[in-house]
């Protein structure tokens, strides 16, 4: 397969690392060339951060780093002077000289441990090496260590000043961003990009309303989603729950009536069809069964029950309260017809079904029987009410109940979040600086 080479537009990152490395090399020029703008400019890329929280973190542990590295380059050099003499010994005494430079490097390392900083303990010992492997023979080596601190400074303000401004832009926290996971967790699509990652978590910290809809159970989107802060609740379970991916908690759902949950336990029972029975007890998943039968069933259990968001119990009582949902698996046919056999009965009317293969071997799927109140559509609209949204966007979600529907599309979809949450105006004057 040929690939052709790809130029797309620079993005905003590349844009601010230029202008804090010219900013880093007028400040150099405005000083009269003193110091070494090398280390301005590293100290300014590395504190440009997709995320405000990374910067500033990353801005702490360079300027944390170089002082400890200073300290210790500086106690170093001058324990090297009362040591060995006069600096132009130094220069015949090089063995000594490594020697202690080798065993320092530890404490150094160590002084981070003890101080509780072991995240600076690089920054430190970049530093403290490049004092005394590079300016031993310095006439005044201080000169070196206090430009080194300055700049280093110089490029963590640069990068900071350069990381929180902003275009001037409106934010939206009126409208609901939804999207449907279930065809990213497909095997067959590709995973969220960093792109679309670092965007949507930028815009979630900056108060964007993001959340997502999926058939699966919460466990399956942490096991899924990794590297999204999903910080509104979620709806999963095909709209039977709305869960708080913090709190850990489910803030509603929509049971199986007892009356239901009896006739349709009854009816598996009757029809020799192996279930689990998906109940929510102190908001605690609890997957109950009666036997394990070998095959598509075992296989299901054994991927699922390593996780600590599920609890898997084996009972012989009839469970039919607290019931989510039920869910069956095995071959397409057998299933298939238990599914015709069992809308043909007289409470079909308050059930709904669903058919999955989502991690099935081939030829197999997955039944799921629902309350009927249990829909995307009902769920979405409390959701709405909950979080105070005024209107609601959709991406690759079919369901009725948006004002705006759109395809799914990982890059994309971010690329119209941000459009739609903060587009450029000059009354959003206020965010232009965020620190």
């Amino acid at each position: 397969m040929e690939h052709s080479l790809q130029f797309p537009p620079p993005g905003q990152r590349i844009m601010r690392s230029v202008l804090a490395s010219l900013l880093c090399m007028y400040i150099y020029y405005l000083r009269g060339k003193s110091g070494i703008p090398f280390f301005a400019v590293v100290a300014a890329l590395q504190c440009i951060q997709p995320s405000m929280k990374n910067m500033r973190e990353m801005g702490r542990k360079r300027i944390v780093g170089t002082l400890i590295g200073a300290a210790w380059g500086a106690l170093v050099l001058y324990l090297e002077f009362w040591i060995i003499g006069t600096r132009e010994d130094l220069r015949f005494s090089e063995m000594l000289h490594l020697v202690l430079v080798g065993a320092c490097v530890g404490a150094v390392i160590y002084s981070t441990v003890v101080m509780k900083l072991p995240e600076s303990a690089y920054f430190s010992s970049v530093v403290f090496l490049s004092i005394v492997m590079n300016h031993v023979t310095d006439e005044n080596p201080s000169v070196y260590i206090i430009d080194r601190i300055l700049d280093t400074s110089i490029g963590v303000a640069v990068g900071i000043l350069m990381n929180s401004v902003h275009l001037p832009r409106l934010r939206h926290p009126e409208i609901l961003f939804v999207s449907g996971i279930d065809q990213m967790m497909a095997e067959d699509t590709h995973h969220l990009t960093g792109y679309t990652k670092i965007t949507l978590n930028r815009l979630i910290g900056d108060g964007a309303k993001f959340t997502v809809i999926t058939r699966q159970t919460p466990a399956m989107i942490r096991e899924t989603v990794p590297g999204i802060t999903l910080a509104y609740p979620v709806i999963a379970m095909d709209g039977a729950v709305m869960y708080d991916m913090n709190s850990r908690a489910y803030l509603y759902a929509e049971r199986m009536d007892e009356e239901t949950g009896a006739v349709v336990n009854a009816f598996f029972r009757s029809e020799k069809v192996p279930y689990f029975i998906n109940t929510i007890e102190d908001d605690l998943l609890v997957i109950f069964y009666h036997e394990m039968m070998p095959g598509a069933m075992e296989r299901l259990y054994r991927q699922r029950r390593v996780s600590p968001y599920r609890n898997y119990v084996k009972t012989d009582r009839d469970v039919h309260t607290n019931v989510v949902y039920f869910l069956a698996t095995g071959p397409r046919e057998k299933i298939g017809a238990f599914r015709e056999r069992l809308m043909r009965q007289p409470f079909a009317g308050k059930i709904r079904t669903v058919l999955d293969t989502y991690k099935c071997a081939e030829g197999d799927v997955i039944l799921r029987v629902y309350s009927a109140d249990a829909t995307r559509e009902r769920m979405l609209r409390r959701l709405k009410e909950h979080l105070g949204a005024e209107r609601i966007v959709k991406f690759g979600l079919e369901e009725k109940g948006a004002d705006e529907s759109l395809p799914y599309h990982g890059d994309r979809m971010a690329g119209e979040m941000k459009r739609m949450f903060e587009p450029v105006s000059p009354e959003g004057w206020r965010n232009v600086l965020k620190l």
